[in-house]
């Protein structure tokens, strides 16, 4: 596709070109779902309100096969091509693997894209039921989402925010437990350097390698947990309902934008990295810099892409569980109780 190879031709000038070609591709990239999820909820919610908002998300999680079979298709293929090259097959095995494997990028961009966009419907389908929960326990006081309010506002730019935050902790945990096993791996071939030697019996400490990216995976999962979960419950429980609503805003509409742009980055570097291989082999210059655009893009379209998903829904989801606690608190407006107009 024209992306990619626009990715091809700019790894001709080195890594630096690539990245930043990347980068413009994955931001372009968010402009036209931006818009049919914006039409999609507009025409729901002008139809029929918060439930038309509601039958949007059912209908993108009605196609939930389909996405789980395309996501799964590109694991797949990456590992059959990780079999053929370690068990040494013919060349032309590894071929086949790494075309099967492109299409996977492809069709798992796909899968992410479906999975984005349903996340963001769910998550103003419950931003819908906090805002509903919170008229229902102020019960004759008029309650209702006011932007232009000043704390509303101020933590509409701090939601946006709470993403970012959110990818850096990811992706910062995913390099360091790459130079963790880096330095693993580097150990392992001092203490043995048999392990260098083409057809020696020696075999390397698989299972050191895979506890330490497991290991890793748990320990570097509680901060962005821990931010997830009590960032609502800190806004709601010192500042009020006002700035849940700004909270929850922000980081729905950053959120989505910046997933959909991590996911096509992430997938257009491997796919540029797998065309160079493909046509010009192993060991250019072409593909030394594509090398570095595929690890900065793995952490991007396998981690902190899909997982901004999970941010927005639980996010709103520990809202609406908390709404009437937040409300008793100062009738909504938190133990700082900052007065509302």
């Amino acid at each position: 596709y024209k992306p990619v190879q626009e990715l091809v031709k700019a790894c001709e000038t080195g890594a630096a070109t690539n990245i930043i070609y990347g980068l413009a591709l994955g931001y372009k990239s968010v402009v036209l779902p931006v818009f049919v999820l914006a039409f999609v909820i507009f025409i729901s919610f002008y139809l029929c309100d918060l439930y038309g908002i509601a039958l949007a998300a059912v209908g993108m999680l009605g196609n939930l096969a389909t996405g789980l079979t395309i996501d799964a298709y590109g694991p797949v293929c990456d590992n059959a091509g990780g079999i053929a090259e370690m068990a040494e097959l013919r060349p032309e095995v590894r071929e086949k693997t790494d075309a099967l494997d492109a299409a996977g990028n492809t069709t798992a961009a796909v899968g992410k894209g479906f999975a984005i966009g349903s996340a963001a419907l769910v998550s103003l389908a419950l931003y819908g039921a906090f805002v509903v929960r919170i008229r229902k326990a102020a019960s004759n006081v008029e309650q209702s989402v006011q932007i232009l309010e000043p704390l509303t506002f101020a933590f509409l730019l701090i939601g946006s925010m709470l993403p970012y935050w959110f990818s850096a902790m990811t992706m910062k945990s995913v390099g360091e437990a790459a130079m963790e096993m880096v330095k693993e791996v580097q150990r392992q071939f001092l203490a043995n350097p048999d392990l260098l030697v083409k057809n020696s019996t020696a075999r390397p400490d698989y299972d050191r390698c895979v506890e330490i990216s497991t290991k890793s995976a748990l320990r570097e999962m509680v901060p962005p947990a821990a931010l997830v979960l009590f960032s609502p419950l800190i806004a709601g429980t010192f500042f009020g309902v006002n700035a849940v609503y700004g909270l929850l805003t922000g980081s729905l509409l950053s959120g989505v934008q910046l997933a959909i742009s991590m996911a096509n980055t992430g997938g257009a570097w491997d796919n540029c990295k797998k065309q160079i291989e493909g046509t010009l082999g192993k060991g250019t210059d072409l593909h030394k810099a594509a090398v570095v655009g595929d690890t900065v893009g793995d952490p991007l379209k396998d981690t902190s892409g899909p997982a901004l998903n999970i941010l927005m829904k639980l996010m709103a989801i520990i809202s609406l569980v908390f709404a009437e606690y937040f409300y008793a608190i100062n009738e909504g407006r938190g133990l700082f109780g900052i007065p509302v107009n």
